[in-house]
């Protein structure tokens, strides 16, 4: 489980980290946008990819372990 809690920690923290950064980012005026504003959508967009990408990393690991521990307290 120890795998389980050191992702999760990182979770939390990318997840602050991007929750932050993104509203950060997003522009001030919907209508008339700058290109630093286009420009910070587009970062913003990545960041949100890359912490998708580590959801999908995390979630699978949970359920890997999860039927690992599961398996071993039926044995």
């Amino acid at each position: 489980m120890t795998t389980v809690k050191v992702m999760s920690i990182i979770a939390i923290v990318l997840f602050s980290i991007g929750f932050i950064s993104i509203i950060a980012l997003s522009p001030v005026n919907e209508y008339d946008l700058t290109a630093t504003e286009l420009e910070n959508m587009m970062a913003a967009l990545g960041l949100s990819i890359m912490l998708t990408i580590y959801g999908i990393a995390y979630s699978i690991t949970c359920l890997v372990q999860s039927n690992k521990y599961k398996k071993q307290d039926q044995s």
